[in-house]
């Protein structure tokens, strides 16, 4: 496996919502710092307005993910005064409409945009290497008005799925969600430019990529600066320059922190004992690693995995 898609399948989306928004001119939505997103327009277009950066506008097969959740505006003139978005949908005419799939409409009845848009939460976004990397936002521009080829083919699978209203269509839309999480990181690293940025930066550095690649493979060693560095043929100061220059932290910092994000998709999987966890990230020692986990987490290992357990049990209603 290779080190892009060991961090990616390490991200744990909690939950997630997405519909289709009419909105008819004018509109504009207000959303606070903290809960990532991403939208597509499909008709019409808009303006994006991300805390601390230049506004953005949006056409007809725009993609755009926000992956680190800044408060942005998103509306139809940058005139028009948005309002937060918890406000607007108190109008919504059903409880049930608001939900994943549904089909929301707000305006003032002028030129029509419709977007498909949604939200999502994942676990410990702030420590994953991954989505520090990434940019305030990813831009993916549509073909001449119509989405790129791998996004339209995802849209009509989700659109698919929201009008049948089958049992399981949130799970799926869900998975479909994470599909294009993939596919917007391609698309940063394709991107024109300067390039990526610090850990995406190092996955492709002909020696930090390969110390990385050796860290996500085998964490259970016990990994030295100085190992690293002979496994990558450097000496031990330009490694570890070089290292915290790239992926910004000391090596052994992100060696601990690769072996706790494996720990906890290990627990979330609910199969493995503690102890089996324990060696498998590279503590010889139960104790040792439930000590190191708890200083992580702030929680100890049993009680993470219970907590985990809760949070993914369907609620009956």
């Amino acid at each position: 496996m290779d080190v892009l898609t060991d961090v990616l399948e390490s991200i744990h989306v909690r939950s997630l919502i997405v519909g289709r928004f009419e909105f008819t001119a004018p509109w504009g939505l207000k959303m606070t710092r903290g809960i990532p997103g991403f939208y597509v327009v499909t008709r019409g277009s808009c303006w994006l307005d991300v805390e601390g950066l230049d506004p953005v506008q949006l056409a007809g097969g725009d993609f755009v993910v926000i992956p680190k959740g800044q408060a942005h505006v998103i509306r139809d003139n940058r005139r028009t005064k948005a309002l937060p978005v918890e406000e607007v949908l108190r109008g919504c005419p059903s409880h049930k409409r608001c939900q994943p799939g549904g089909v929301f409409q707000y305006g003032g009845g002028g030129a029509a945009t419709t977007i498909v848009g949604g939200c999502f939460r994942i676990d410990d976004a702030a420590s994953n290497p991954l989505i520090r990397s990434l940019p305030p936002i990813i831009h993916v521009r549509g073909d001449r008005g119509a989405p790129v080829e791998w996004l339209e083919a995802t849209l009509h699978f989700v659109a698919s799925e929201m009008a049948a209203g089958q049992p399981g269509a949130a799970t799926v839309v869900s998975r479909l969600a994470d599909i294009l999480f993939v596919h917007a990181v391609r698309a940063h690293l394709a991107q024109p430019g300067d390039g990526p940025t610090g850990w995406l930066r190092a996955l492709v550095d002909p020696q930090i990529g390969r110390a990385l690649s050796a860290i996500h493979q085998t964490p259970e060693r016990t990994w030295t600066v100085e190992s690293l560095a002979e496994h990558v043929g450097m000496s031990r100061s330009g490694f570890a320059a070089r290292f915290m220059q790239l992926v910004e932290e000391p090596p052994l910092t992100y060696l601990t922190r690769w072996r706790m994000t494996k720990a906890s998709r290990l627990l979330r999987g609910g199969r493995a004992s503690i102890g089996e966890i324990s060696s498998q990230v590279g503590y010889e020692a139960e104790a040792a690693f439930s000590k190191a986990f708890k200083r992580w987490h702030g929680v100890a290992p049993g009680t993470y995995r219970k907590t985990q357990v809760v949070a993914a049990t369907p609620v009956a209603g």
